[in-house]
C-alpha cells in the first residue's frame, strides 16, 4: 500500500502541472497597451504555462534601455525596434527571434497650425523625440536634414506639450498618439519614414547570445508560445482589449484601445504574412540604409543576428559529389585533386547564388524606393487638384477662380506626365514593341517649339534658356518627333530642376560622315548646375533610381525619366552619354544616326 502511494506521489510530482515554472522576464518597450497584445494572450490562454514558464511582463519607462535590460540578465527577452541592428554593429550580442510588426509605427506628428509643411522645415525647431528612434534620424538624413540641426527635447509623452508650443513636432506611434489628437479635435500632419522608402521593421522579440547558448530549448519554447499568443490576439482583439482594461487601467478608453488594435493589424499584415516571420535579407537592407546614412559601417556581417531554429547544413544536395569523392578516395586515386575541384565548384555556386541574391535585393530596394516616390508624386498633384476644386467651389471672384483653375490644370498635367512615365516604363520592362515612326521634321522649328515650352519655367528661376543650332544642320531631317520630344523634354526638365542659377542650353550639330556613310545628329543639353560625381553618373540611367536618395523629396520626380530617354535613344539607333567634372555643370549628349539620302540641304 505504502509503495503504491509513493508511486502515485512520485508520478504527480513528475508531472508538468506541479513542477515549479521557470520564471522569465520579458522586458516591454513601453507601458502596458495593445502594442503587446500577443504576450497578454500567451499569458491568458496558458501558452506560456504550457511551455513551463511563469512570465513576468515588465513595462518600461521613458529611460528604460531594453537592450541593456536583456544583456545585463535582468530580463531574458525583450521587445525592441530596428535599432537592434545598430546595437549588433556596436558589438552588443543581441539576437532577433521574431518580427512582430512588419512595418514600423514610428512617425512624426505636428499640429497643422504649426506652419510646418515638410520634414525640412523641422530643422532648428524643437522636437520631442524618444530613445530608440534612430530610424527617424535616418529619415531626416534621407530628406537632406543634418541631425546636428535638430533641436531634440526629452519626450514628455504628453500631447499637450505639442499643443502648447513646447515643441513643434514629436515622435509618435501611428497606432497611438494620432487618436489623442483626433480626440482633442486638433488637425495634424503626419510625416512617415515609409514615404521616403525607409520601411523598417517595428517591434521585434529578441534575446541575448548567452540566453540562446545556455538555454536553446527555452528560447525555442518561449518563441513558439509568444507567436501563438500573437496569432490568438489578432483573432480576438476585443477580448484582449477587455483584458487590458481590467488588468492595466492606464486611462485609455475602449475606443482608444480598439483604434490601436486596428492600426496594429495594418502593420502586422497577419492575413498576408505569418506572424513572427523574419527576412534576413530585409535586415541586411535595413543595415545598409543605416550605413548609407553614416550610422553604422558598410557591409556589416550579421551572422548570428537572426535566430535560426535549425541551424544545420542540408547535406542531401551534396550527397552525390560526396559519394563520388568517397568512391574515388576508396579506390585510392586523386582525393586531393577531386576535393580541390569540388571546392571550386561549390565556391562558384555559392558565389553565383550570393551575387544573384545581392542583385535581387538591390532590385527590390530600388523598386521599394520607387514605389515610395511614386506615392509622393501621385499624391501631391492629386492633393493640388482636390484642394483647387474645393477652393473653386467656395470662391466667387472670377479672377481668383481662374487662377485656382489654372493650378488644378497644372496639377492634372503633372499627374498625367507621371502616369505616362510609368506606363511607358512598363512597356519597356515587358519587352513590348514600341513603334518608331520617322517622318520629315523641320529641325529648327521643332527645337524652337521645345525651348518655347520651357521658357516660363526658366524665367521663374531667372535662368538663361538658349538654343544654338549649327548652320551645318539641315533644315529637315527624318526623325520620330514624338520620341525625340520626349527625350529632350526629360533632359531639359532635369537641367532646369537642378540648376539654381546660370543657364540651360540646347545645342544641335551634325558630325561629319563616318566610314559607314552615316552622319550623326548631336543634341547637347548643357547646364551650369551642381554637376554629377562619377558614382552618380554610373547609376544615372538605372530604372527606379536618382542621383541620390534625397532628390525625390527635394525636387520631385519618379526617377524614370532618364532611363526612359536612354531606352528611346537606343530604339532610335543612337545613345545618350553624360559628362560632368563633379563640381559645376553637366552635359547630356544625344547621338542619333542620320542615314545618307534622307535630309534636305540647308538653304
Amino acid at each position: 500500500m505504502r509503495i503504491g502511494v509513493l508511486t502515485i506521489l512520485a508520478a504527480v510530482a513528475a508531472s508538468p502541472s506541479v513542477h515549479a515554472l521557470d520564471h522569465v522576464v520579458l522586458q516591454l518597450k513601453w507601458r502596458h497597451q495593445f502594442q503587446f497584445a500577443g504576450y497578454y494572450a500567451a499569458v491568458t490562454q496558458g501558452y506560456y504555462r504550457e511551455a513551463g514558464f511563469d512570465v513576468e511582463l515588465r513595462e518600461a519607462g521613458p529611460e528604460t534601455d531594453t537592450v541593456e535590460e536583456v544583456l545585463s540578465g535582468r530580463a531574458q527577452y525583450g521587445v525592441g525596434t530596428s535599432d537592434l541592428v545598430l546595437a549588433r554593429s556596436q558589438g552588443k550580442p543581441v539576437v532577433v527571434l521574431a518580427v512582430i510588426y512588419q512595418h514600423s509605427p514610428f512617425v512624426l506628428l505636428t499640429p497643422a497650425r504649426s506652419g510646418i509643411e515638410d520634414v525640412q522645415s523641422l530643422a532648428d525647431k524643437p522636437i520631442m523625440m524618444e530613445n530608440g528612434a534612430a530610424e527617424l534620424l535616418a529619415f531626416f538624413r534621407n530628406e537632406g536634414v543634418d541631425p546636428a540641426r535638430l533641436k531634440i527635447l526629452p519626450h514628455s509623452f504628453d500631447e499637450h506639450d505639442l499643443l502648447n508650443g513646447h515643441a513643434v513636432a514629436m515622435s509618435a506611434y501611428s497606432t497611438d498618439e494620432p487618436y489623442k489628437l483626433k480626440a482633442e479635435g486638433v488637425p495634424y500632419l503626419t510625416f512617415s519614414p515609409r514615404t521616403a522608402g525607409i520601411d523598417f521593421y517595428g517591434d521585434n522579440l529578441f534575446t541575448s547570445e548567452s540566453e540562446l547558448r545556455d538555454h536553446p530549448e527555452r528560447v525555442r519554447a518561449f518563441l513558439d508560445a509568444s507567436v501563438r499568443g500573437w496569432v490568438y490576439a489578432m483573432k480576438h482583439q476585443e477580448e484582449i482589449v477587455n483584458y487590458i482594461l481590467a488588468n492595466y487601467p492606464r486611462g485609455k478608453s475602449r475606443d482608444h484601445l480598439l483604434f490601436e488594435a486596428a492600426e496594429t493589424a495594418r502593420l502586422l499584415h497577419p492575413e498576408l504574412i505569418e506572424i513572427g516571420y523574419v527576412n534576413p535579407g530585409r535586415w541586411q537592407s535595413i543595415a545598409e540604409t543605416y550605413a548609407d546614412l553614416g550610422m553604422m559601417p558598410h557591409h556589416q556581417r550579421l551572422d548570428g543576428f537572426v535566430y535560426e531554429r535549425d541551424p544545420r547544413i542540408d547535406w542531401r544536395r551534396y550527397a552525390w559529389p560526396i559519394g563520388i569523392v568517397g568512391a574515388l578516395a576508396l579506390a585510392g586515386g586523386g582525393w586531393a585533386l577531386v576535393a580541390t575541384r569540388m571546392n571550386r565548384v561549390l565556391h562558384r555556386e555559392v558565389g553565383t547564388r550570393r551575387q544573384a541574391e545581392a542583385d535581387a535585393t538591390r532590385a527590390s530596394e530600388a523598386k521599394t524606393r520607387f514605389l515610395a516616390v511614386l506615392a509622393h508624386e501621385v499624391r501631391s498633384p492629386l492633393s493640388g487638384i482636390i484642394s483647387s476644386l474645393h477652393l473653386w467651389r467656395q470662391e466667387k471672384d472670377p479672377a481668383t477662380r481662374e487662377e485656382v483653375a489654372a493650378i488644378a490644370q497644372t496639377s492634372a498635367h503633372t499627374l498625367l506626365q507621371t502616369v505616362d512615365e510609368i506606363l511607358h516604363h512598363s512597356e519597356i520592362e515587358s519587352g513590348a514593341e514600341i513603334a518608331i515612326q520617322l517622318r520629315p521634321v523641320a529641325v529648327r522649328d521643332f527645337l524652337g517649339e521645345i525651348i518655347t515650352h520651357f521658357r516660363a519655367s526658366a524665367t521663374l528661376k531667372s535662368l538663361d534658356l538658349g538654343l544654338e543650332i549649327d548652320p551645318a544642320v539641315p533644315d529637315t531631317l527624318a526623325l520620330d518627333p514624338l520620341r525625340l520630344r520626349q527625350i529632350l523634354s526629360n533632359l531639359i526638365t532635369n537641367a532646369l530642376k537642378f540648376t539654381d542659377e546660370g543657364f540651360v542650353r540646347l545645342h544641335a550639330s551634325l558630325e561629319p560622315a563616318a566610314a559607314s556613310g552615316d552622319r550623326q545628329l548631336i543634341l547637347e543639353v548643357v547646364d551650369s548646375g551642381p554637376g554629377l560625381t562619377p558614382a552618380q553618373i554610373e547609376r544615372i540611367f538605372t530604372p527606379y533610381t536618382q542621383a541620390d536618395q534625397t532628390i525625390a523629396h527635394r525636387y520631385g520626380g519618379t526617377g524614370l525619366g532618364l532611363s526612359i530617354s536612354s531606352d528611346l535613344a537606343r530604339r532610335l539607333g543612337g545613345d545618350i552619354s553624360v559628362e560632368s567634372d563633379g563640381r559645376t555643370g553637366t552635359t547630356f549628349t544625344v547621338r542619333l544616326p542620320v542615314p545618307q539620302g534622307n535630309t534636305a540641304a540647308a538653304g
